[in-house]
């Protein structure tokens, strides 16, 4: 994620803080600065992995009588006033309820793209779906799914250390504290979690190597899904769709066992921020991204009924392609955003 100006300052000490607090240390450092900075930039077809495990028959979609809705509506009604987000989801479609949010606070129509699933009845709603926007370290989730391949392949495993020396890099202060933390070299669990978790760059960009770097990466998004849109998954200029993102969430989703450690890790990512800001009772694992003008969540929610949501944005809190910091309004618009969409899931599927 792309570096506000004094965390550089802090990461100067990240070795430190990785030899003496190790992963304790870390989670102060990324739950009080904004996080780390997502790939600023970021297609061959991979041959797919077989699983055992098989996706299940769709069920009929639950259809709920007005009276179930409104015991719903009157048992979140003080949070929803709390938050201002008073919306007719009894009656209106979830884009629309969405609308109605952006509306009022003065979002225009193009900055928010988001396709949700409900994957037990296959039920689809997306606005703005195969409008390219900046994906930032969502790229980094696809990613992960395509090294645990390789292991499961048996062409890596997880106690090789790997040399991190010579890792492409975007800064280089991040990069000579993973190396100066790690000895030089990190195993592949380790890259997982700091990509994962704090979305770290070094440790992604370690990742990649593995597949010969990023350039060898990106035609083998494909395998968990292709967009109709002109970019079929993620572009190296870091450009990709919720169009073809729900289909990372479902591809995961289906094969929760296979991908079990990441869904570990992307449970544990930023507590209390981007999709988890105003449900923190819900177990959420997400995906966020940040960088420039974009604010983005891929999230699977576990709701009474699960779902799956892939939401980018742009200019949220008046980001620009030129912004060098985060927005805390912009992250508190995605966090409403967040609430409105899972209230209308809360009243009308749960």
């Amino acid at each position: 994620m792309k570096k506000i100006f004094n965390v550089r300052s802090i990461m100067i000490v990240l070795g430190i803080l990785l030899c003496i607090g190790g992963v304790g240390a870390l989670t102060y450092l990324h739950l009080y600065q904004a996080p780390a900075s997502p790939l600023a930039q970021e297609e061959t077809t991979a041959q797919p992995v077989e699983s055992k495990e098989e996706k299940q028959p769709l069920q009929p979609p639950r259809v709920k009588t007005p009276e179930e809705k409104q015991a719903v509506i009157d048992q979140d009604r003080e949070t929803m006033e709390n938050l201002g987000l008073v919306y007719d989801y009894a009656n209106k479609g979830l884009v629309e309820v969405v609308q109605d949010y952006m509306a009022e606070y003065g979002i225009d129509p193009s900055q928010i793209t988001f396709t949700y699933k409900n994957p037990a009845t296959g039920q689809q709603f997306s606005m703005n779906e195969l409008q390219p926007m900046t994906a930032g370290s969502t790229y980094k989730l696809p990613l992960n799914m395509l090294v645990v391949d390789e292991v499961d392949a048996g062409k890596l495993n997880l106690t090789d250390e790997f040399d991190i020396t010579n890792t492409y890099y975007e800064y280089l202060g991040e990069h000579d504290n993973y190396v100066a933390a790690f000895g030089g070299a990190m195993t592949i669990p380790d890259m997982q979690r700091y990509s994962l978790v704090y979305s770290e760059n070094t440790p992604a960009y370690a990742l990649a190597d593995r597949f010969g770097g990023m350039d060898n990466v990106y035609g083998k998004y494909e395998k968990y899904g292709k967009s109709r849109a002109e970019i079929k998954t993620i572009s190296p200029e870091n450009k990709t769709t919720s169009d073809y993102y729900i289909q990372v969430l479902d591809y995961l989703w289906n094969h929760k066992e296979k991908y079990a450690t990441l869904l570990e890790l992307i449970g544990e990512s930023f507590p209390n921020e981007y999709y988890k800001r105003y449900l923190p009772d819900l177990i959420i694992q997400q995906k966020p991204g940040y960088v420039a003008e974009a604010l983005n969540v891929e999230a699977i929610v576990y709701e009474q009924t699960p779902y799956l949501i892939s939401i980018f944005t742009a200019g949220l809190g008046g980001t620009t392609p030129e912004s060098t910091e985060i927005s805390g309004y912009g992250l508190h618009l995605l966090g409403q955003l967040c609430y409105v969409i899972n209230e209308w899931h809360r009243v009308n599927v749960n």
